[in-house]
């Protein structure tokens, strides 16, 4: 009898665990929405977004954009580092991923269009953080779950 109760126990908590690991809050941010894990807080002025939590402070912007070209060289005579580029397809967008360091800053950049509407989403973490791979990453949460609100 005692080993049916905590094996329901176990059972219980196991399923209460799981609930919460996939909770998540929806943001809706200029036209767009999206939806991130628990625990972000949001920042609003304009078109521009600032999104935080105790590990990362990302920045979002929806609207006209120079070339990833022309904004490369705009950061890099602002002093920042750049560290690398690459180009590729995700959940539909074409993103340019540009990284940086600046001031024990790593900024990666990602530019692309989704929906019809022009973003760049900025990550910024610690340069002694990894940067998290994909099921990790908020920018790649915010891009699967980016739609465009009427």
């Amino acid at each position: 009898m005692k080993f049916k109760s905590l094996f329901m126990l176990g059972l219980l908590l196991l399923t209460l665990c799981s609930i919460s690991a996939i909770y998540a809050d929806t943001y809706v941010v200029g036209n767009s929405s999206f939806s991130l894990p628990d625990g972000y807080a949001l920042s609003e002025k304009g078109n521009q977004t600032v999104i935080f939590n105790d590990e990362y402070v990302l920045t979002m912007y929806e609207g006209p954009i120079l070339t990833p070209d022309v904004a490369k060289n705009n950061r890099i005579k602002k002093g920042y580092r750049f560290l690398g580029e690459r180009d590729y397809e995700f959940d539909g967008a074409e993103i340019n991923q540009q990284n940086y360091n600046k001031d024990g800053v790593n900024s990666c950049v990602y530019t692309f269009k989704k929906n019809g509407q022009t973003y760049i989403i900025t990550l910024n973490l610690f340069e002694d953080q990894i940067i998290p791979e994909y099921g990790e990453n908020p920018v790649t949460q915010i891009i699967d779950t980016l739609e465009t609100v009427s």
